[in-house]
């Protein structure tokens, strides 16, 4: 190799480790969010002890929304499965957690800010209220 293409060689390999080199090449670091979704109720009359079953496509018309700490950038919408349990990694930081609801559907649960950790698993369960009486 000449000494002209070693030199832009070494260039580029340095121009790799520059301080100003882009953010993308810095590894990052993950977390877990999760949960279980309840729905209820699912009929009109509930006798206790015998709740009617959520159906499990009751599960597929809602979503977990996750958005920037301030709520300005939807970063994220996660599936609910047929059991009710979501799950998602995050890079490390704030979130605010919302949900996409169906109907007269409300939950107290969220909006919530949670904060992940490097490898460790945040639980957030969310109970949505039906409104069926």
């Amino acid at each position: 190799m000449r000494r002209a293409e070693s030199f832009v060689v070494m260039l580029a390999i340095l121009a790799c480790h520059s301080p100003t080199a882009p953010l993308d090449n810095v590894a990052k670091v993950y977390g877990r969010l999760s949960g279980l979704v309840k729905i209820g109720p699912n009929c009109p009359v509930e006798r206790e002890g015998s709740p009617c079953p959520t159906p499990p496509d009751a599960y597929a018309l809602r979503k977990i929304l996750v958005f920037d700490e301030q709520r300005t950038k939807l970063l994220f919408t996660v599936d609910i499965d047929s059991q009710g349990l979501y799950v998602i990694d995050l890079v490390t930081g704030k979130y605010l957690i919302d949900a996409r609801l169906v109907g007269i559907d409300r939950t107290s649960d969220l909006p919530k800010v949670v904060e992940i950790h490097a490898n460790s698993v945040t639980k957030l369960d969310v109970n949505i209220d039906t409104g069926l009486r």
